[in-house]
C-alpha cells in the first residue's frame, strides 16, 4: 500500500444519493473514473453489498466487490464520498462512504485501517468536517505509509 491509495481526485464531498445503490454507484464510478477498476467492478460492488451491507458504524459504509469481480481491479485505490444529508443504509444513517478496490485479500488490511481512522475522534472529525480534499487524501495516506 503506498500514500497514493487515496488522492483527492478520488475525494467528493457535499454529495447527495438518494439511496444506498446510488451511494455504493456513486463510489464505484468514481474508482472506474480514477482508473481503477472497470466498469463491471461497480456492479460487484452493489452485488456484495446485497450480500453483506458495508456500514460499520460512525455514519460510514465502506463497499467494495466480490471476490469474482476483484478480476476488474486496474490497481488498489480508494475513493471517499461526504453526503450532505443521511443515506438510508438499510436503516442506519451514512454520511460516508470510502469504496475499496482491490485486486486481493488487501482489502481486509484496508478496512482495519480505515477503521482506526474512524475510532480516533480527532481524524474522523477531518473526515466529516474539513473542505480541503488534499487535507482528507494527506490523512489517510498516513494511516497506509508504514
Amino acid at each position: 500500500m503506498t500514500e497514493s491509495i487515496l488522492t483527492s481526485a478520488g475525494i467528493r464531498l457535499n454529495r447527495t444519493a438518494s439511496s444506498r445503490e446510488e451511494a455504493v454507484r456513486l463510489a464505484g464510478d468514481l474508482l472506474v473514473g480514477l482508473g481503477a477498476v472497470r466498469p463491471a467492478y461497480v456492479d460487484g460492488m452493489w452485488e456484495r453489498e446485497l450480500l453483506m451491507s458495508s456500514f460499520i458504524g460512525e455514519a460510514t459504509a465502506i463497499p467494495h466487490g466480490t471476490d469474482a469481480s476483484r478480476v476488474h481491479v486496474n490497481f488498489a485505490q480508494l475513493a471517499l464520498l461526504r453526503f450532505t444529508g443521511p443515506v438510508d443504509w438499510d436503516g442506519d444513517d451514512v454520511r460516508l462512504v470510502i469504496g475499496i478496490a482491490s485486486a486481493n485479500d488487501d482489502h481486509v488490511e484496508t478496512l482495519g485501517r480505515l477503521a482506526e481512522i474512524l475510532l480516533d475522534d480527532q481524524r474522523r472529525t477531518v473526515l466529516f468536517h474539513d473542505d480541503d480534499p488534499d487535507a482528507i487524501a494527506r490523512l489517510i495516506g498516513k494511516a497506509f505509509d508504514d
